[in-house]
This record gives C-alpha cells, sequence and structure tokens, in this order.
C-alpha cells in the first residue's frame, strides 16, 4: 500500500479504533481514603465528556495502592484498590444470560477466581476442578450477593505473584462496608455502568486519588479533577 493509500486509510477509520472511546473516573480524597467518587466519560473531538453526575462508589479498606511506578504499590492482601489505568475486560453475573455486550462469565457455583500467589493461574477466572482445586480462591457465586452483577478490572494482567488478584466493581456490602480491594457501588448504577459498556469503544478505568488528577489530564482531556 503506498503511504498516500494509507493516510486516507487512517483518516476514514472510525474513531474508536484509536484509544479509549468510553472512560471510568474514579477519584478518591486521598491514597487512605476508603471512598471515591465515580463519573463515566465518552470520548467526543479528542475530548471526554462527563455524561453521569458523578456517584459515590466505596473503595478498598486502605485505600488506593500504585499498579507500578510509586509507593505504595498495590499487593496482595493489603485490602487497597488499584490506583492507575487498567482496561475493562468483561462482566459477570447470576444470570445465565449476559447483562452487557462484553464478554460474559455466568457466575454458578462452580465459577472462581485464583488468588493462591502461588498458582500457575494466579489472578485468573474459571472454572473449578472439583478434582484438583486451587489451595487459595474466591467463589463467584456468594452468599451475600455482592457479585449478583460485576465488572472484571484488568489489574494485574500479567499474573505477577502477589501483586494482587480478582480485582472487580461490584455491589456495596449490605453495610457499606469497605471492600477488600475493588470497587463497590449500589445496584442502580452499576447496571447503568454494565449496561453502557461498548467493546468496541474499548472502555478504560482511571483510578486515582485528586492530587494525580492534573498530570492525567494531559492524556485524558476534559476531565474533571473536582
Amino acid at each position: 500500500m503506498s503511504k498516500f493509500r494509507l493516510l486516507i486509510f487512517l483518516i476514514f477509520l472510525p474513531p474508536m479504533l484509536f484509544g479509549s472511546q468510553q472512560l471510568v473516573v474514579v477519584l478518591s480524597p486521598d491514597m487512605n481514603a476508603a471512598s471515591g467518587m465515580m463519573t463515566r466519560y465518552e470520548k467526543e473531538s479528542g475530548i471526554y465528556r462527563a455524561i453521569s453526575v458523578p456517584v459515590s462508589v466505596i473503595l478498598g479498606r486502605s485505600g488506593l495502592g500504585w499498579d507500578q511506578g510509586r509507593e505504595p504499590l498495590k499487593r496482595e492482601g493489603d485490602g487497597r484498590s488499584p490506583a492507575g489505568i487498567f482496561d475493562i475486560t468483561s462482566t459477570f453475573g447470576e444470570d445465565p444470560t449476559a447483562n452487557s455486550t462484553l464478554p460474559y462469565w455466568y457466575a454458578d457455583e462452580y465459577l472462581i477466581c485464583i488468588d493462591d500467589v502461588n498458582d500457575t493461574h494466579y489472578n485468573t477466572m474459571g472454572r473449578l476442578d472439583q478434582k484438583n482445586p486451587p489451595k487459595s480462591f474466591e467463589q463467584m457465586r456468594r452468599n451475600d450477593a455482592v457479585y449478583r452483577n460485576g465488572v472484571v478490572i484488568d489489574y494485574n494482567r500479567e499474573g505477577v505473584s502477589g501483586r494482587g488478584s480478582c480485582i472487580f466493581f461490584h455491589l456495596n456490602h449490605p453495610n457499606k462496608r469497605p471492600t477488600a480491594g475493588c470497587t463497590a457501588m449500589e445496584e442502580e448504577p452499576l447496571l447503568k455502568l454494565i449496561r453502557w459498556f461498548n467493546p468496541d469503544k474499548k472502555p478504560k478505568l482511571l483510578q486515582i486519588p485528586k492530587s494525580a488528577c492534573e498530570e492525567y489530564q494531559k492524556e485524558f482531556m476534559g476531565i474533571a479533577c473536582e
């Protein structure tokens, strides 16, 4: 293909192919806060524009931990939700019918997420092998139903041992207590979020403390820091 034809081809490609068109922003007051505010954005003409009012979310009991580059780093069992930029890869739920257009995990009694740091399948979801179960795993159909509907946040994609596992958006606990490292919210905003996701628009999560927001505004022009 000639350079001219390549240029024309790139000009007329759908804009959704050039990065994320859907962005979820969670801002916390500081790294140790166990709550924050979530806003949904869509990208138009290179600018991210809010399409929802901010809604309250619950974070890890110890606040946030960075995915890389600075302390505090997110680690397994530290009670911190990950801070950084993450792809949104799939959803899950207790209904056999998918709850969004993203890939869907049906959370029956055999769906698990492995959190054993020594397991070769650490930080992956799959079906329980009852004859050879992992040493440590999270059951995705829970008695408290906080995983009735949820979203997989693609944190620690490489499965680096000890850096944290099984990170989701899910429903608040009945007493709204902090999570073990996920981001929780009420059912209405969670369902709106799930139904809004479009895999063609490459949804992402930006989850950070307010103090770091201005540096990310350069990459995600239009996001609000207050």
